[in-house]
């Protein structure tokens, strides 16, 4: 089990992973051709962090 600090960190961690992946679909529209593909680059791998974190959410409930 966590202690309540670290399941504090993991909630907070979890949100700003989902609020980076949000900014990051917002960027991938870009106009900017090169712009666009980093960001769905980024986004990928925003994605999967984010998935784990949730994961580890749910287990250490």
């Amino acid at each position: 089990m966590l202690n309540s600090q670290d399941q504090e960190n993991l909630l907070k961690s979890s949100h700003a992973a989902s609020f980076l992946v949000q900014d990051l679909n917002a960027l991938a529209k870009a106009d900017n051709p090169l712009l666009a593909e980093l960001a769905i680059e980024l986004l990928q791998q925003a994605s999967q962090l984010e998935q784990r974190l949730k994961r580890l959410e749910t287990l250490t409930r």
